[in-house]
């Protein structure tokens, strides 16, 4: 998709709502994305899951419509939705042909200004998201990262699951849920992103007329708790065949620009696809691991980068080792390499320009967080400037600090060697 920086178009309301207009022309397909400030990061220790509770229940109908009949009509339009929260913001995505735009729009308002959370629905929901808890050690490489999250962030709001922890989650009421709503959707806490084939000033019209005499409130903000990894080795036994292991460090936060884009880059090398240091090495050359690679969390604040893997118990010590190693030895990379972790860096950052959805997601999350809706169009040129040098220079700041362990391990080893 040709998408440019003159096209978007930036209106800020008197009551703090920033609405992002993109239009493509001929577009078969619109997308209209709020983003929120909200989640774990927001949350005290008896309010865990609030966010992630409100977001699964935001789209059970709205006071005009049950939920069976808002779904039938955004079915009829070909449309979908979703909403959902993570550890720092909150979403609503509607996406659908754009010979439906005006319609599609009425029920985001809709959903937006007035649903219905109904205590049935929020009941249901809370069902819904423990079972999900129950089931999440069942994925012996979540299980893994669990571990890993807790031994690195400690009581820290990131150190819980995204969706809440069972003690806070059980407890709940429709009150707390619709009070929490209140708390969030406010204007000055939303950027929304419109794309699609739409006429703007049409737009700007629609939204003054729907939101733009809503009244702000102020909203919490983020502060730096001076945060350090409490850097814990946490091993759990399972009913499992292998073990399953997450090792990793502190990082750069989402907003550290320049930082974060080494991390990435450096990310891609150790662990990011097919050609990348661990996979060549722990799977493809010695053969100890079916599974590996690395991951890096660029949050708001703490943030880590990690490493992979699940493989038989009898070299649970190697390749923890070989782990250490790699995380050490990327300072030695050669030019070569780095520019190919540079490339591949780049292609998987500009395939996100390609539908209307997810240059919506974009542009309204690095607006809403703070880096500015600009901020995606510049950040190619971010990864194309940055060198071998300056990377590494970058990740030494970092190197080894914080080493944090995470592991799922086989009950009986014994009985699979």
């Amino acid at each position: 998709m040709n998408v440019s920086l003159h096209q978007v178009q930036k209106i800020v309301f008197k009551n703090g709502l920033s609405l992002l207009l993109l239009p493509q022309k001929e577009s078969t397909l619109c997308a209209i994305h709020l983003c929120l400030m909200m989640g774990n990061i927001f949350e005290g220790e008896n309010e865990r899951g609030l966010s992630a509770l409100l977001q699964e229940s935001i789209l059970k109908g709205t006071q005009s419509k049950d939920a069976i009949t808002f779904n039938q009509e955004l079915e009829m339009l070909g449309a979908s939705i979703e909403s959902s929260s993570n550890y720092f913001t909150g979403k609503i995505a509607i996406e659908g042909p754009n010979s439906n735009f005006q319609p599609l729009l009425s029920l985001f308002f809709e959903v937006i200004k007035s649903p219905a959370l109904i205590s049935e629905e929020i009941e249901k929901e809370k069902n819904f998201l423990l079972g999900i808890l129950d089931s999440l050690d069942d994925d012996p490489l979540k299980a893994a990262m669990l571990r890993f999250k807790k031994g690195f962030y400690g009581t820290h709001p990131y150190g819980s699951p995204t969706i809440g922890e069972k003690n806070s989650l059980k407890t709940f009421t429709d009150k707390q849920v619709v009070s929490w709503y209140h708390r969030w959707y406010v204007p000055n806490n939303m950027a929304i992103a419109v794309v699609g084939d739409f006429h703007p000033e049409e737009v700007k019209d629609l939204f003054l007329r729907e939101v733009g005499d809503v009244l702000p409130l102020e909203i919490p903000s983020l502060s730096s708790d001076g945060f350090y990894p409490v850097s814990l080795k946490i091993i759990d036994r399972k009913d499992i065949r292998d073990s399953w292991v997450v090792l990793g460090y502190r990082a750069p936060s989402l907003m550290d620009v320049k930082e974060r884009v080494a991390f990435e880059i450096l990310s891609n090398c150790l662990g990011g696809g097919m050609y990348s240091r661990l996979f060549l090495k722990i799977r493809e050359e010695l053969g100890l691991s079916y599974e590996v690679g690395s991951a890096y969390a660029p949050f708001i604040g703490p943030s880590f980068l990690c490493a992979y893997a699940g493989f038989p118990y009898s070299y649970f010590e190697r390749v923890i080792a070989l782990f250490r190693e790699e995380f050490h030895h990327l300072v030695k990379m050669g030019d070569e390499e780095f520019n190919e972790a540079k490339n591949y860096t780049r292609g998987v950052f500009l395939n996100r320009f390609e539908t209307v959805y997810s240059i919506s997601s974009l542009i309204s999350f690095y607006e809403r967080v703070g880096l500015g809706w600009e901020f995606p169009f510049q950040y190619e040129n971010i990864i194309r400037s940055m060198t071998r040098e300056e990377a590494l220079t970058i990740y030494r700041k970092y190197l080894g600090e914080g080493e944090t362990l995470g592991a799922v391990v086989p009950s009986h080893p014994e009985t699979i060697l």
